[in-house]
């Protein structure tokens, strides 16, 4: 039998936005300003960290987005748990509540700071989560090559999460989060 995954249209949540965070007026990218933002500091606010958090958060079931990173020098995408320190001192671990790939200085890593090997760069990066399962997976979707699986027990609601670094000489300045709007069957 085959389960659904339901592509998830994800919004970004400016009230999640790191004052350096610059987000696009439809809320599907972001790109790390030259100027800080006066913005309000609300309890949701990531205020100590360059990080924003999708609109909607999952609590059971599948679901998958894209994103766009081009040749973006650092990045960081995956999920983080509705209470993860906005304020403080936290990790992009699981202790903390994060689940992610990252990328910098021209190296790939989980979550626990393993490093990841991928065949080719990422232009883009599928992220999939089976709640149920408590399962976070990455793919490359030119050709829906596994990057990394994490496993886990998730206890609350998970958050589309992502963090991106200045963008220096790169042709992509931010980093775009795409609507894959049809379904797919997995075994």
């Amino acid at each position: 039998m085959k389960d659904k995954i339901h592509f998830s249209p994800v919004i970004l949540d400016p009230n999640t936005a790191n004052p350096w965070f610059h987000l696009s007026n439809d809320l599907t990218s972001v790109r790390y300003g030259d100027t800080y933002q006066q913005l309000p500091d609300n309890p949701e606010r990531n205020t100590k960290y360059s990080t924003v958090l999708g609109s909607e958060g999952f609590s059971s079931g599948k679901h998958s987005w894209e994103v766009e990173v081009g040749d973006h020098p650092a990045w960081n995408v995956g999920l983080a748990k509705e209470s993860v320190d906005r304020k403080g001192e936290c990790s992009a671990s699981p202790k903390d509540g994060i689940w992610c790939l990252l990328y910098c200085s021209g190296k790939y890593t989980n979550s626990l700071s393993e490093t990841v090997t991928v065949k080719k760069s990422l232009q883009r990066i599928r992220v999939q989560l089976d709640y149920d399962r408590g399962e976070v997976s990455f793919y490359n979707p030119e050709d829906m090559t596994p990057i990394y699986t994490h496993r886990d027990t998730f206890t609350e609601k998970l958050f589309p999460y992502f963090s991106v670094g200045k963008a220096g000489d790169a042709k992509t300045t931010d980093i775009k989060l795409h609507d894959v709007s049809h379904s797919l069957a997995v075994e």
